[in-house]
């Protein structure tokens, strides 16, 4: 809906298409990530032009706080589409609380605002991406109701080898002992506080990461559809705890 178009779709829009989601789900949980906007997704009059580094830049819900009308957008029609089913929001790069924070003041003003229009909406579920070390660190201080480890971005920030650079590719590696501390650790925190944590990126369906995933905790996997069996029968063939 947001990459290459000639414009930001608006709030009916984005509702239809959120709404149609959340119906053909029939009361599975759908969850949907707010803009990703910035890095290696550059979008056109919102993402900043010629950041020196745009993995490090404003991306993600950086760039969607310090753009509240194009927030708060999305936002509304979330919460519109939230009344059809059991709809959750996932917060995208979420580097310290108070963004949750904010979001979720956000969020509760256009609801209200929603109300007050007699236009029907629910409080969605409000999560986020676990993809920078310091969410990952001190995921305890994040209260969300359920975190999503972002296994590729997690990787090339704690590696300091970007995913898309070939001549440091062996160095972006899910498998190096750091990234699966951090993971093992966010996986731990979910057990204790009793919230979802799940994993998603190209990791989630690696057969050869798999099982050190679940060894560090993962139960909930995100992948693409063509790597469903391979990765069930990696699961089925598991003889961990």
């Amino acid at each position: 809906m947001f990459h290459d178009q000639s414009s930001l779709p608006d709030e009916e829009q984005q509702f239809a298409v959120y709404r149609r989601i959340v119906t053909w789900a029939g009361g599975r949980p759908v969850t949907i990530r707010t803009l990703d906007a910035g890095g290696d997704k550059p979008i056109a009059g919102l993402s900043m032009a010629q950041e020196s580094n745009p993995f490090l830049g404003l991306r993600g819900i950086r760039l969607s706080l310090v753009n509240p009308p194009v927030f708060r957008v999305q936002l509304r029609a979330l919460a519109r589409a939230a009344q059809y089913g059991p709809l959750k929001i996932m917060l995208p790069m979420v580097t310290v609380p108070s963004e949750i924070t904010a979001t979720a003041a956000i969020l509760a003003e256009e609801m209200a605002n929603l109300q007050r229009a007699g236009i029907a909406c629910r409080e969605p579920a409000l999560g986020i991406m676990v993809e920078v070390p310091a969410a990952a660190l001190a995921v305890d201080r994040f209260d969300a109701a359920f975190y999503s480890v972002g296994s590729n971005d997690l990787t090339q920030y704690v590696t300091a080898a970007a995913r898309d650079i070939a001549s440091v590719a062996e160095l972006n590696d899910t498998a190096n002992p750091a990234v699966l501390m951090l993971i093992e650790r966010v996986a731990r925190y979910g057990r204790e506080a009793a919230r979802e944590v799940s994993l998603c990126g190209d990791a989630g369906g690696d057969p050869r990461l798999i099982p050190l995933l679940l060894q560090a905790g993962i139960r909930n996997f995100s992948m693409a559809p063509t790597m469903l069996a391979r990765a069930k029968s990696v699961i089925a063939g598991w003889e961990g705890p």
